[in-house]
């Protein structure tokens, strides 16, 4: 309540020092900005918590693009950010689940259906660290989120294979992108958070030669739960691949009808064929995947993204 009556003085008194004409933009800004959802509209908020050494693990539903939510006792890591029309979803759904501040920003790879929104996630919240591979694209989308990270002060942090990131006592352990590329999909940072005996794979949207690259500098890539590569192309998740994960759940985040056929029914199969149980964003919505460092659970939620 002492926040609450904080916020309306500030409010009162910016509306004495601009007048009334102001009255109801200053009002929206302080609706949108979200510090008052707790007050306003407590239904809305419905915070993750989740202990030290467990992980919660949210697969947006952003369509045919990437974004994944990763919280652990109290701390909050986005791994991509979906299209630039994805904004104000994303931002919304961050706030919805209790949201502060992103100890770690990851952007796979400079593709828009990645990186799309990640200048409105840095600009909504407080920000630890941003990741990105060190390539750049010649777009206005990766313009937006260098200018974003600029504004809070900060600089994008290139991280290497070999290289292992803290996320609140979590290792993030980086397995690519080995080399340099001319597709940029392989440039993808590709990583893994353990968990206890428990392990996540994310892979942005690497393909077949970067997958291959990965393998032969003889990295530990075994998982239990395996974000998909390139929204299920049959360019990506090679065999060979898959066998070395040995992962029991397939996540693919998606668009319903995309003019891609994405998932390919050829990467449908070696999922299959490897007995993973597959979930996806088209068909499923926003995926939750709980862990507590022995056990997983799913669970589904036909939110869609308007």
């Amino acid at each position: 309540m002492k926040k609450m009556k904080q916020w309306l003085l500030l409010l009162c008194l910016a509306l004495g020092l601009t007048g009334c004409d102001s009255v109801g933009e200053i009002l929206n800004e302080v609706i949108q900005s979200g510090v008052l959802d707790e007050y306003l509209w407590p239904e809305k908020v419905q915070k993750i918590e989740v202990p030290d050494g467990e992980m919660e693990v949210h697969f947006i539903d952003v369509g045919q693009a990437d974004c994944a939510l990763l919280a652990s006792g109290g701390h909050f890591m986005l791994i991509d950010g979906g299209n630039n029309d994805d904004a104000e979803h994303i931002v919304t759904y961050l706030r919805n689940v209790g949201v502060k501040k992103l100890d770690m920003v990851v952007g796979t790879h400079p593709h828009e259906d990645h990186i799309g929104s990640l200048d409105a996630a840095i600009e909504a919240f407080d920000i630890g660290a941003v990741y990105m591979p060190d390539v750049s694209a010649d777009t206005e989308t990766y313009r937006d989120v260098l200018d974003a990270v600029e504004g809070k002060g900060l600089q994008v942090q290139h991280p290497v294979p070999g290289d292992v990131l803290d996320f609140n006592g979590l290792p993030v352990e980086i397995f690519g992108p080995v080399k340099e590329y001319s597709n940029l999909n392989n440039h993808s940072i590709v990583l893994r958070v353990s968990v206890g005996e428990t392990a996540f794979l994310f892979t942005g949207d690497v393909e077949i030669e970067g997958e291959y690259d990965i393998l032969e500098q003889g990295f530990d890539i075994s998982a239990d739960v395996l974000k998909v590569s390139h929204h299920g192309s049959s360019g990506s998740s090679v065999e060979e691949f898959l066998a070395y994960t040995d992962a029991d759940y397939a996540v693919i985040s998606v668009g319903e009808e995309n003019i891609y056929d994405h998932p390919e029914a050829v990467t449908l199969k070696r999922l299959q064929n490897y007995g993973m149980e597959i979930f996806r964003t088209d068909e499923q919505g926003t995926i939750v995947c709980d862990t507590d460092g022995k056990n997983i659970s799913f669970r589904q939620e036909r939110e869609s993204n308007p």
